[in-house]
């Protein structure tokens, strides 16, 4: 999966407009405050015409400033319409953060799409919250199955679950 991620990333990079390129480093620019005065109505000008444009680190970024509230109204909503956005673009790190956002707005089906892409790639966290899902949804089978996976990899929360719905029984 992670060569997958690599070569969507290259391609993206081999065809991404050298203007969403410019545009996206003069707005992280402005996000940081690096070489600029920091102005986050800049930033978001900026990676949000990167993100226009196909830029999915802009579409990330912009995520993260909804998300925290920072230099926008927070909309929690918006930063996962972004992430989704940049996700399928194949960028890593909204990759890793969609289905955690997504399950706090409690679209479950969009968050397990997304966990069990995670979980695939090695992390523990994602096991143990599509077991939480599945042990909200009742469908202790599934839950049982993540939650064994997440506790084999040290995951003392999906421990708790476990014992708490008594997952063995299943």
């Amino acid at each position: 999966m992670k060569k997958i991620i690599f070569l969507s990333l290259l391609s993206l990079s081999l065809f991404s407009s050298p203007e969403a390129t410019d545009k996206f480093d003069v707005g992280m620019q402005y996000l940081l405050g690096e070489g600029v005065a920091q102005d986050k109505h800049k930033a978001f000008t900026y990676l949000s015409e990167s993100a226009e444009m196909g830029n999915a680190q802009a579409a990330y970024n912009l995520a993260l400033m909804y998300y925290l509230g920072d230099g926008v109204k927070q909309d929690t909503a918006k930063s996962l319409a972004l992430l989704e956005k940049s996700a399928q673009q194949g960028y890593e790190k909204a990759i890793e953060n969609i289905g955690r956002i997504a399950m706090q707005l409690m679209k479950f089906d969009k968050a397990l799409k997304w966990l069990k892409i995670n979980a695939k790639n090695g992390d523990i966290k994602a096991n143990y919250l599509i077991s939480e899902i599945y042990v909200m949804r009742e469908d202790y089978k599934n839950a049982k199955i993540y939650a064994k996976k997440a506790i084999d990899l040290g995951d003392n929360d999906a421990r708790n679950l476990w014992r708490e719905y008594k997952l063995s029984n299943f």
